[in-house]
């Protein structure tokens, strides 16, 4: 037994469900966008230092002995130490 109240109006109810529906899954694909988003942000944050860490990996390898301990700023003695 469907209340009349549903019988008199399932027109106007079917219109608003599907306006909540719709609503909805735009909400929920903005989220997903954003979130995405983030994500690559992120990425392309991570690949940027790698980069750059294996142009200063480079570098520090090359780099003979009195550069390196003067880049770490330190003094090389005699013996070969930096202090």
């Amino acid at each position: 037994m469907i209340p009349a109240f549903l019988l008199k109006h399932w027109g106007s109810l079917a219109i608003v469900a599907g306006i909540i529906a719709l609503t909805s899954a735009v909400y929920l694909k903005g989220r997903s966008d954003e979130a995405s988003n983030a994500q690559q942000k992120f990425r392309d944050a991570i690949f940027d230092q790698l980069k750059e860490r294996n142009v200063t990996d480079e570098d520090i390898s090359n780099m003979p002995d009195p550069d390196l301990c003067r880049a770490i700023g330190g003094q090389l003695r005699p013996d070969g130490r930096c202090i």
